[in-house]
């Protein structure tokens, strides 16, 4: 019987396939296992695994000769921003995203450079620039938009690694400047309550009401359609998702992988969307008016445009005499608003279309005072009867 090569196996099929494990990352500092399929024989995923090895510099694919000191940061990140990352995940609006970013805090300082050139003390010397005074006012940046001005860079860079352009990926294991915790900016329950009344009998009343009581996302509301709605269980269905790229809305996946759900509604958020059905049937009766089948839309028909009604609200809160919030900030408030009530986090999470429960309690941690308090008092009543 013939002894198999190392490294060599045979797959359920009756093809062969090669693994080669691989030197140390000289960043990260861990070892890489790659994988080789599809040989008709054995001798010839052995040929492959040799000609692997041998292209393989501390056990990492080498580039190919010369490419690393012919092609530039601004070309590697034309390629990728022009449709072909390697994994194919980028949506329109991240990608128009990721091209802002990489204009602006990214190709100036480090664009003209041969990828060969850009290693972990480059990407830690350009943050500190960023850091020092990369905005356009010459002011520093906030290592959040430093964390966002990364995010081109190190998919580009991926995408390079996996064309053998390069080695290995410069931002893999060189740290990012840490943000400060932030509260989200929101509204008190009584500031809450404040603005509803301050608003009731204004048109966009319904809108605001909706928002803070069940929390969606502004591009989640202005694509809710009646179809999606269920008067008799008292639940919507969120399953449309407007972004906008510029102030072009175009369609989503969301913002989660939790994004499309159902959302229970209580008596009087199914008063607020019975209140705007009326609403449109007045609407409807003026000439000229646009039919469609979205809950929340605009005097004379149609959807409205998320920025318009985040900037809408933004002067409406102001006026009121209440802090500036914009819709995202309506979000916040619906979310410290269960938190606060004793809603569980998980819940509270899958209603918001949260994807990690973990990082919702984290961004909201500012509540966790009052429920500790809650859980406190709850726990001495059961064991002493206080």
């Amino acid at each position: 019987m013939p002894v198999r090569p190392t490294g060599v196996y045979r797959d359920r099929h009756g093809g062969w396939y090669v693994k080669v494990t691989t030197g140390r990352d000289p960043l990260t500092g861990r070892r890489r296992q790659l994988t080789r399929r599809g040989f008709a024989t054995a001798a010839e995923a052995a040929k492959a695994r040799r000609a692997l090895l041998a292209g393989s510099d501390a056990g990492m694919p080498s580039p190919a000769p010369g490419k690393a000191t012919t092609v530039t940061v601004a070309e590697l990140v034309a390629e990728y921003l022009d449709g072909i990352d390697m994994d194919g995940k980028l949506a329109a609006k991240t990608r128009n995203s990721y091209r802002d970013y990489a204009c602006a805090y990214v190709l100036p300082h480090l664009g003209q450079l041969n990828l060969g050139e850009v290693t972990g003390e480059v990407v830690l010397a350009w943050q500190r620039r960023l850091i020092q005074g990369g905005a356009r006012d010459g002011t520093g940046l906030a290592p959040n938009t430093i964390r966002l001005a990364r995010a081109p860079l190190a998919g580009a860079f991926k995408l390079a690694v996996v064309r053998g352009l390069v080695a290995a990926n410069p931002l893999v294991g060189t740290p990012r400047p840490t943000p400060k915790r932030a509260v989200p900016r929101h509204w008190s329950p009584e500031q809450a309550r404040a603005f509803l009344d301050i608003m009731d009998g204004d048109r966009t009343w319904p809108i605001w009401a909706f928002l803070l009581g069940s929390g969606v996302r502004i591009g989640e509301l202005v694509w809710l359609r009646w179809a999606n709605v269920d008067f008799a269980e008292r639940r919507v269905r969120i399953v449309e998702f407007a972004s906008s790229i510029g102030y072009t809305l175009v369609a989503s996946e969301g913002k989660s992988r939790d994004a499309i759900r159902a959302i229970d509604l209580d008596d009087g958020a199914m008063g607020v969307l019975r209140a705007q059905q009326d609403l449109q049937a007045r609407d409807a009766e003026v000439p000229g008016y646009i039919p469609s089948d979205y809950v929340f839309t605009k005097a004379t028909g149609g959807a409205f445009h998320p920025q318009y009604l985040s900037q809408l609200l933004g002067r409406l809160s102001v006026e009121a005499g209440l802090p500036r919030l914009t819709a995202h900030g309506l979000r916040h408030t619906s979310a410290t608003l269960m938190l606060a009530s004793g809603v569980p986090a998980k819940v509270a999470a899958e209603r918001l279309g949260h994807a990690d429960p973990a990082l919702f309690m984290n961004l909201y941690s500012h509540v966790t005072p009052t429920m500790q308090r809650e859980a406190a008092e709850r726990i001495g009543a059961v064991l002493f009867g206080s």
